[in-house]
């Protein structure tokens, strides 16, 4: 037999190490942004965007807030997280 732990052992592992283990509530607010990447949401008008990070972001800032400034000229900034 193998010393190597399965990945759910290890899994376990982490999850005691910081003090989830017994705490459903707990375990989700810590382990939530790791195991689920955060929604990607329009700083202009607070839409969440569903999928895949900014999936959709051009056709929706296009027809919502082009005059608030290009999307050829947000999308750098959004994309570097600096357009707040």
């Amino acid at each position: 037999m193998t010393d190597q732990k399965s990945q759910l052992d290890r899994f376990k592992e982490a999850a005691r190490e910081l003090e989830t283990d017994d705490d459903e509530e707990r375990f989700n607010e810590c382990l939530r942004g790791i195991v689920t990447p955060a929604k990607k949401v329009c700083p202009e008008c607070g839409h969440v965007f569903k999928g895949n990070g900014w999936d959709g972001i051009d056709a929706h800032w296009r027809s919502k807030h082009e005059d608030v400034m290009s999307y050829e000229k947000v999308w750098p900034l959004l994309r570097a997280g600096r357009y707040h």
